[in-house]
């Protein structure tokens, strides 16, 4: 059962990138996490999964570094999963972009709403792709 009421959005960094239009206010946040402190200690990056987006957020010294890509330039993707912490890593059409260091469970979470972001995004098939002529 999908919940249909509209929570209320309490991260200042989503907050932050709905007020510089990175983030439309009519997409839906799926999954965010961080990075763990002890991979960087300053300022952790921010994966943020929405319907239409996979963002790759990080503050920097004099700003911040923002990677966005559509799930139209997937091809693959792919979790490690170590003892302590795990990788997300996709490969796009531009090439490949990951973020370690993020918690345990994490990678394996967001590559489900990545799944959930994309199946809500292409049409089901009603028909099958190929008919056999010959099956009962």
């Amino acid at each position: 059962m999908e919940e249909t009421e509209v929570k209320e959005i309490t991260d200042p960094v989503i907050k932050k990138l709905i007020k510089k239009k990175v983030i439309d206010k009519d997409e839906k946040v799926l999954y965010s996490t961080t990075q763990k402190r002890w991979y960087r200690l300053i300022w952790p990056g921010w994966v943020i999964v929405t319907d239409v987006q996979v963002i790759f957020y990080t503050i920097t010294w004099f700003g911040y570094h923002l990677d966005t890509y559509g799930y139209d330039f997937f091809h693959n993707i792919s979790v490690r999963r170590g003892f302590f912490s795990s990788k997300l890593s996709f490969i796009t059409r531009l090439g490949v972009a990951n973020m370690r260091g993020l918690p345990h469970d994490a990678a394996s979470e967001a590559m489900h709403a990545i799944g959930k972001g994309m199946r809500a995004r292409s049409p089901v098939r009603e028909e099958p792709l190929r008919r056999e002529e010959g099956a009962v």
